[in-house]
């Protein structure tokens, strides 16, 4: 058999997305952060307090709302409300970090996307605390996959994972805390168990512990901080390290460069008007220098158009336009409402080892030439390892995987050379286990999760 359930070498590996961060309570309170990405533009954005807003219907209008309570500064590349971290007037910093098989909680309360989730949290408090307190009144419906990262004026900071649908927080009042792209409990396990870090490895793992190396030192200033963040920067032709940014939360301040503009800038909240008869603001992340402008709807339009390349996905651009710059209504997002679900899927393995391969792919010559418009790859933990796919396209399709028990990338095959260790959709296979044929694999009725037995 020249072709097996999947064929390693067209494989679509997902995008390992990166980003490292760290917290030091020294003499100043510091959290800083790598942006790393494949883009680097984007804007400084003043926030103001007063205003009534709700977040976007993505997914109908089941959506919450609140008045803003506190002005801030965010650091946004796919619009206003939807930023990438930031920190209000009363020192609040709430920054965000990719990672892969993040899986929110549902708990039927009102729903808000992962990012205007970051908005809404400088938006109310003051405090860690506060935001720990009430993790659980919103259910968090996203577009990407991250956790967060927090900390504040009272010397406490805390890691927020979602697993498997249940909320992990890992809250510290000490000298740091590290986060990377693994969760908070991963990490430390891994930073425990392990010997030799190269420190010119950029995994998630090894830049975590580089980190940790490095911050177990009497005192940490600005300069300092820059030079613990340059450690782990990424430096790729098409993946870099775009932003770094220093939060000096008892002053307050921020200090930021870029890749396309190296010089070190500082912003002071101090220097804002954050009334609510004020004006939102912005200044371009990459200029030669911080000069913050009234925000218009031309400047956010055009961070929504390069979000819609950059994600690809399909939405209501001029309708999350005007929603953005003014939150004051409820609007649900149509085209992006029937283009897509969400889907959790659930792969039944008998061992407890290696990963599980899995591709989706629509259309027959697909399924046999085993060419996924989704592909990926989870460790395999438990007996049930589930997977959550966020804007799934809506549609037929047809599910394939195998379980890569001793980590080779390799199927492993029986006596008569027919693949073992696979699993497909309806859980159906041919006579002796051979693959089924995609109409036997379809699926056709846009289901919210699906159960797939490996064996």
């Amino acid at each position: 058999m020249k072709k097996t359930i999947l064929l390693i070498s067209i494989f679509i590996y997902q995008i390992s997305i990166a980003c490292s961060a760290f917290y030091y309570n020294g003499e100043n309170k510091i959290l800083a952060k790598n942006f790393d990405w494949g883009f680097g533009q984007g804007y400084l954005i003043k926030n103001i307090r007063g205003q009534q807003k709700y977040s976007y219907g993505f997914r109908g209008n089941n959506v919450a709302g609140w008045i803003s309570k506190f002005g801030s500064i965010t650091f946004n590349q796919n619009g206003k409300e939807f930023p990438y971290g930031g920190i209000n007037e009363k020192g609040l910093v709430v920054e965000q970090l990719w990672l892969g098989n993040t899986e929110y909680q549902e708990n039927n309360n009102k729903t808000i996307s992962e990012l205007e989730w970051i908005q809404y949290q400088l938006d109310n408090y003051e405090k860690v605390d506060e935001v720990i307190e009430n993790i659980n009144s919103l259910t968090i419906k996203p577009i990407a996959r991250i956790h967060y990262f927090l900390a504040d004026k009272n010397g406490v900071s805390a890691v927020i994972d979602f697993v498997n649908g249940d909320v992990k927080i890992d809250r510290k009042q000490d000298k740091f805390q590290v986060i990377t792209n693994e969760t908070s409990e991963d990490s430390k396990k891994y930073y425990d168990f392990s010997k030799d870090i190269n420190p010119n490895s950029r995994t998630h793992f090894d830049r975590y512990c580089i980190l940790r190396n490095n911050l177990n030192i009497k005192s940490l200033d600005i300069q300092d901080s820059f030079e613990k963040l340059d450690l782990v920067r990424e430096d790729r032709p098409n993946y870099k390290s775009f932003w770094s940014i220093v939060y000096d939360i008892d002053h307050l301040e921020f200090y930021f460069k870029s890749v396309d503009n190296s010089s070190i800038k500082k912003v002071s909240l101090k220097d804002f008007n954050f009334d609510k008869n004020s004006i939102a603001e912005f200044s371009p992340i990459n200029a030669n220098k911080i000069n913050f402008q009234p925000y218009t709807l031309e400047d956010n339009k055009k961070l929504l158009i390069e979000t819609a390349k950059m994600m690809n996905i399909e939405f209501d651009i001029e309708k999350a336009n005007v929603h953005q710059m003014n939150p004051n209504e409820i609007r649900v997002d149509e085209i992006f409402k029937n283009k897509y679900s969400d889907l959790l899927i659930e792969f039944v393995t008998k061992k407890l080892s290696g990963n599980i391969w899995f591709t989706i792919a629509k259309g027959e010559d697909n399924f046999k030439n085993y060419k996924g418009f989704i592909s990926g790859i989870l460790p395999v933990k438990n007996k049930v390892n589930r997977k959550m796919l966020y804007v799934f396209p809506r549609g037929e399709f047809a599910v394939a995987c195998f379980q890569d028990t001793d980590n080779n990338s390799k199927i492993d095959k029986n006596f008569l050379g027919i693949p073992i260790n696979t699993g497909f959709s309806n859980n159906k296979r041919k006579f002796f286990g051979i693959p089924p044929n995609y109409k036997s694999a379809l699926i056709s009725d846009e289901p919210k999760f699906l159960k797939i037995i490996v064996n």
